[in-house]
């Protein structure tokens, strides 16, 4: 038998944010396309960023609230959450009753904030509601702490399934979906120069568009070796570096992407070099800002 959570109001509330960030973003993007490069777009621009990136969070974790559920068999009761899979075998339990423990909630995971482990007290949550209102699980190990939509029909069904006795003998697990044992959510190193590169092209672009209205029309590119500019050019042409070295940013965390389980030090190579290249590209268009405006 199948049980959702009891609904929380966390859900309606975590839709209505999702939806007025990106609301907020569509007016953010519509206002950096009416303006010239400067401070204003460079600032408007970090915020849309922030703003889909917390947008896409909340859908993100909207999602992970609503395929909470319990699954009381005869063998077993089975939580399901975000790609996880927890057993709990029926022998293994000793009561099923109101919860008697405290939690603090963990705000900065809203809507999750109950969806959390106690290491301390061996405490599993596994709710949408505070401890006060859940069912606790309770083995001689730990302690699960699950809100079913029906209570009373949630313990009557783990009483039946029990008085049946177990068809198999099960041990208690947790399983991972495949998606949740992926390399990218592990490896710190990975994420880091993933977003440490992509963060380091954001910021060059950013700031040459924050310079941009200090440029004369027509800047130099090159300088040959007297030091004297060979290569004249439109201001415009200045948002090349960043948009280069971001493209090419791009293409290696693909191509380490795919690399990654063949050939993982290439990958690092490659992010590590994506990394250095931002920050070159950075360098070399503040020098070339800097001269154009006779720095």
């Amino acid at each position: 038998m199948t049980f959702r959570s009891r609904f929380s109001r966390d859900r309606l509330w975590t839709g209505l944010a999702a939806l007025a960030l990106f609301a907020v973003a569509i007016l953010t993007a519509i206002g950096i396309s009416k303006r010239s490069p400067g401070p204003g777009v460079a600032i408007l621009g970090s915020v849309l960023l922030l703003l889909l990136g917390a947008a896409t969070l909340l859908i993100f974790r909207l999602w992970s609230l609503h395929s909470l559920a319990y699954w009381v068999q005869r063998d077993a009761i089975h939580i399901h959450w975000h790609g996880e899979e927890v057993i709990i075998p029926l022998p293994d339990i000793r009561d099923v009753r109101p919860a008697e423990v405290t939690l603090r909630p963990a705000w900065h995971r809203w809507p999750l904030q109950w969806v959390q482990v106690d290491a301390e007290k061996r405490v599993f949550s596994y709710a949408l509601q505070p401890p006060a209102e859940c069912l606790a699980i309770v083995t001689d190990e730990e302690i699960y702490l699950v809100s079913p939509e029906r209570p009373d029909d949630f313990v009557a069904a783990y009483e039946q399934r029990r008085a049946f006795g177990p068809a198999r003998k099960l041990k208690p697990v947790i399983y991972l979906a495949p998606w949740r044992q992926h390399w990218l959510l592990h490896d710190r190193l990975a994420q880091a120069l993933l977003l440490g590169g992509l963060w380091l092209g954001w910021l060059a672009l950013s700031y040459v568009a924050w310079r941009y209205p200090q440029l004369p029309d027509t800047i130099a590119l090159h300088f040959n070796t007297a030091g004297a500019p060979d290569l004249l050019s439109p201001r415009r042409s200045i948002f090349l570096l960043p948009g280069i070295s971001l493209l090419i940013g791009f293409l290696n965390a693909a191509i380490g992407f795919a690399l990654y389980e063949y050939q993982r030090n290439l990958s690092y190579l490659l992010w590590s070099l994506s990394v250095i290249l931002q920050i070159v590209v950075l360098f070399i268009a503040a020098n070339l800002m800097t001269l154009a405006v006779g720095g």
